[in-house]
């Protein structure tokens, strides 16, 4: 048998293995502690899969490191870079890694153990700033030529790693499929998210930083354009950008001329475009000295100066929401990007050196501005809600001298839902405790007291029910989005009786018998607050649960108008249940409910419900279990 060409030898492929092997060692060697953290980061990522949230007091804690080994790649990166450019010494170059190390550390250490949307807003704020750092920490505002240069082969490398290691993970995660059926393998589901974490954490990093640009010349003239980003952008980009330009001039008019404030979400679409164009401009940014491209020069500037009416634009939409309910991190990242690009747009219409290397440092170092102090998002947020808060609890008479007085008037459902919601923004966004001051209470103490006596399912406090604490502690009736106009019931204390709970009276020893029936629902949860109704599958037969609280009962609907209907009044109405209690220990044969019609029989196993006193009556809000199911 003969072959068209020669099979590849085996001192061919051993070759080119060694050549892969010190590719890797080199890059290794030129960025040792950013492919460290990179490793460290994904270990823990893969560790985590192997924790509960809700049961694992390690979770946070990897998640945290997680992130910690994150920024400290970023910064380990942009300093190498800035090493390269400066040729420093190896001494300086250590002294740089090591001061990465004690970053990471202490980033680390301040960081809390749960869930705050101001600490996930101050990480990516980070993680945005070390990119646009990485982007421009090697040159200066002369240097337009040699940075573009960069950026462009950073880009091409990004999305180079990206195809490899999705390509890789896509035919790695089919193998496994094929294992899985084909010989009957029961492979562990978090193999799958195990390897991806390992190919984006490991692979991805090892392989974007081996083709990572190691010169930083800064030629005369760039005349390696590509062809293809040439062509996207004069005949894709830059065509769609105009057609958007028009459509918002267009709503500019309408609003001018109908006298009408304009809405919300038009700051994003304005800060979408000015995103795009900016970008545009950018990517064609060497061509505007080519004698066939001078129409780029003027087409830069008349976008920048389409940008003004827009820009005002922007400022009214989101002073308007900012006028109605004060300033929140989202609304202060608009008016911050509104300020960003009005600077933007002056500096690159009247500055006769223009230098694009400025916007991503302008945004890197907005980005370490506003991540902290009392000037950044989350300080001028929380001055804003907490003075919208007071002025309510003032009005009210609830905050008097600085301190809730404890008086407990009822108030209109207009001021209980304002103070309700700020309430809760601030527990999500800055924890509970920055209200402590006006307390006399410990808040941590009313917290425990909250989550030990039952009153919250599983000793675990959401957000909501931390909020509903400190709403009660004002002696204010909580008062949601959910809440109705003809919700007049006076404002009752926390520790008062109009909220109650039941839970299973040992839930290490929750079992319920399960002979007799064919299916097992492991979670049902239902609640009267939510919109939304929860459902399953049998036999493609569709069921749909909701809680009916009026009535106290789980109604199972399926095909048309039928339905299987649990009655959940009896757990209420035990022996000393509807006595002055706020939490119930219940046991196994009271939460165990049995129901049947005439085609299905079921068993509905509780593990909580909670509810609230309405009209002198006990109704039920939610409830939390497993449920059996048996075709008759």
């Amino acid at each position: 048998m003969k072959f068209s060409q020669p099979l590849r030898s085996p001192v061919k492929v051993i070759s080119g293995i060694q050549a892969v092997v010190k590719g890797a060692v080199q890059t290794f060697l030129r960025f040792p502690l950013a492919i460290l953290l990179a490793i460290t980061g994904a270990a823990f990522c893969v560790r985590e899969l192997h924790l509960t949230y809700n049961g694992h007091d390690l979770y946070f804690g990897y998640i945290n490191l997680i992130a910690s080994a994150y920024l400290g790649m970023l910064l380990s990166i942009a300093l190498t870079v800035r090493a390269e450019k400066q040729a420093f010494g190896v001494g300086t170059k250590v002294s740089l890694q090591l001061a990465v190390v004690v970053f990471a550390a202490l980033f680390y250490f301040t960081l809390p153990d749960h869930f705050l949307q101001k600490v996930a807003i101050r990480f990516v704020l980070y993680a945005l700033g070390l990119h646009w750092l990485i982007a421009c920490i090697a040159f200066s505002g002369r240097e337009n030529n040699g940075f573009w240069l960069f950026n462009k082969k950073l880009f091409l490398n990004i999305l180079t790693s990206a195809l490899y290691t999705a390509v890789l993970y896509i035919g790695i995660a089919l193998a496994l499929r094929a294992i899985d059926q084909l010989f009957k393998v029961d492979l562990d589901p978090r193999l799958y998210p195990e390897i991806w974490f390992v190919l984006v954490g490991v692979f991805n990093t090892w392989f974007f930083l081996s083709n990572f640009p190691a010169e930083y010349e800064n030629p005369a003239a760039v005349t390696d354009y590509p062809k293809g980003l040439k062509i996207f952008t004069q005949f894709v980009l830059l065509p769609i950008l105009t057609i958007y330009l028009l459509i918002l001039y267009a709503y500019l008019f309408r609003i001018i001329f109908t006298a009408t404030w304009p809405y919300g979400w038009v700051s994003y679409l304005v800060l979408g475009f000015s995103v795009a164009g900016i970008l545009a401009i950018l990517l064609v940014w060497p061509l505007r000295e080519e004698e066939s491209n001078k129409w780029i020069s003027g087409y830069s500037r008349f976008f920048y100066m389409a940008l003004f009416p827009l820009i005002i634009l922007l400022f009214i939409a989101i002073w308007k929401r900012v006028a109605a309910y004060g300033i929140t991190e989202l609304r202060y990242f608009v008016l911050l990007l509104a300020m960003w690009l009005l600077v933007m747009a002056v500096y690159f219409l009247f500055s006769k050196r223009k230098s694009i290397w400025l916007i991503p440092l302008s945004l890197c170092v907005t980005a370490f501005l506003v991540s902290f102090g009392p000037w950044g998002a989350a300080g001028v947020s929380l001055y804003s809600q907490q003075h919208r808060l007071k002025a309510l609890l003032v009005k009210d008479k609830i905050l008097v001298d600085g301190k809730i007085n404890g008086k407990g008037d009822p108030l209109p459902l207009q001021d209980r839902k304002e103070i309700s919601d700020i309430t809760m923004y601030i527990v999500e966004m800055h924890d509970y405790r920055v209200l402590q001051p006006w307390f006399r209470e410990n808040l941590d103490d009313l917290m425990k007291h909250a989550s030990t006596d039952g009153a919250y399912y599983n000793h675990r406090m959401t957000i909501f029910d931390q909020s509903e604490v400190l709403i009660r502690a004002m002696k204010v009736k909580p008062a949601f989005g959910w809440s109705r106009a003809d919700d007049t019931s006076a404002t009752i204390g926390f520790g008062d009786n109009e909220h109650f709970s039941a839970r299973l009276k040992d839930m290490s020893h929750a079992v319920a018998p399960v002979k007799g029936y064919e299916y097992l629902v492991p979670t049902i949860s239902a609640n009267f607050y939510e919109v939304s109704e929860a459902n399953f599958q049998i036999r493609g037969t569709a069921f749909v649960y909701r809680l009916d609280s009026a009535a106290n009962r789980l109604i199972f609907s399926y095909t048309n108008d039928s339905a299987l209907v649990v009655d959940l009044s009896p757990v209420v109405k035990v022996s000393g249940f509807e006595q002055n209690v706020r939490t119930y220990d219940l046991p196994a044969e009271v939460m165990t409910l049995d129901t049947e019609n005439s085609q299905w029989a079921s068993r509905l196993f509780l593990e909580y419900v909670g509810g609230e006193l309405r009209d002198g009556k006990k109704h039920i809000t939610s409830a939390k279990g497993y449920f059996l199911l048996r075709k008759k």
